[in-house]
């Protein structure tokens, strides 16, 4: 009796994936031996024991704060630009590292210079408090688990904004790589009902109070994604590399995007590919779609300039570094 085709199709897209995952965690692996030595990928309890400290530059640190119990590392630090509890307008960042590795503590690897908290510091220093967050990682924990993840913060600060100093009626969300596009698709949410059901989710946030999105190098067009790229928003997604429909559609939130949205700060370098690279796509593409429903945004990508992924964290010596993270922050203010 001939073999069932679809029972055949469905072996290989499963062995497609359970390569996929493979890479991954054989990156993911390596890393955490080289960087995260005592820990694994996803952990219940924190990295650090909770507690607050004050930096020389008088800059005050509340870290490894639990928001939720739903999820592994669902833990946030809170800075705050000195001890006054005076309330200021709150940023919600989330790191990069392709959703199999990085830290609220030290950011994302694959970024230039290794990533850090340095540029988080500066966005404190100029008046903000920053809420800067761990989420669960792939592939154990594969999307939208980050995005449920994301309403799980914002549930608890806006439970506990009286004790924690914040103001939550003037929030930025944002994120670098991955992070960005978390902050992209969650944005999308609160503005499309049914992208969010989609998604099995109410967003607690509304258009009312989160502001402003900061979206560093987000890349979510799997048409122009890489076999790297693939491989790594493949382990997210749960998807086969290489192939651009499915989940790998879902996660485009820009097609879920059509009568309104948030005021959007968008950033890409020049990696890969310059131009047609995919965080130069997404970019590109975000900003159309914002300028076609009349949505404030301002999209800074400097052709040519040979700038590394995370560019941005080497404002301090790096000029075109520099100037993105005065626009970024001018926009910011601009609408929070």
């Amino acid at each position: 009796m001939a073999g069932d085709p679809t029972k055949t199709i469905d072996c290989g897209e499963n062995m497609g994936k359970k390569l996929n995952d493979l890479k991954c965690v054989l990156i993911q692996k390596a890393v955490y031996a080289k960087l995260y030595k005592g820990h694994r990928p996803n952990e219940w309890g924190p990295w650090r024991t909770p507690g607050v400290t004050t930096l020389p530059s008088g800059l005050v640190c509340r870290n490894d704060i639990q928001f939720s119990d739903a999820y592994p590392n669902s833990f946030a630090d809170i800075w705050y630009a000195d001890d006054s509890h005076a309330k200021r307008p709150t940023i919600v960042y989330f790191h990069g590292g392709g959703f199999i590795f990085g830290d609220k503590s030290s950011g994302d690897p694959m970024q230039a210079a290794g990533g850090g908290v340095g540029k988080l510091e500066s966005m404190v220093a100029a008046g903000y408090n920053l809420v800067n967050a761990n989420y669960a990682l792939a592939p154990e924990y594969r999307f939208p688990a980050q995005i449920h993840q994301t309403d799980q913060l914002f549930r608890f600060l806006l439970a506990h904004e009286s004790e924690l100093g914040l103001d939550m009626s003037r929030v930025c969300l944002s994120g670098g790589s991955a992070g960005a596009n978390m902050t992209e698709i969650y944005a999308a949410c609160v503005c499309n009902p049914k992208y969010a059901a989609l998604l099995g989710i109410e967003p607690v946030m509304s258009r009312e109070n989160l502001k402003v999105l900061a979206i560093d190098e987000a890349a979510l067009d799997a048409s122009v994604f890489d076999k790297n790229m693939f491989t790594m928003l493949g382990c997210w997604t749960g998807a086969k590399a290489n192939d651009s429909s499915g989940e790998f559609a879902v996660i485009n939130a820009k097609n879920y995007i059509h009568d309104v949205f948030i005021p959007s700060w968008i950033n890409a370098s020049n990696e890969p590919d310059d131009e047609r690279g995919f965080f130069s796509t997404e970019a590109q593409g975000l900003k159309r779609k914002l300028d076609d429903i009349g949505v404030p945004n301002d999209m800074v990508f400097f052709p040519g300039a040979k700038l590394p992924h995370g560019y941005m964290d080497q404002m301090d010596s790096e000029p075109h570094a520099r100037e993105a993270f005065m626009r970024m922050m001018s926009f910011i203010q601009k609408f929070i």
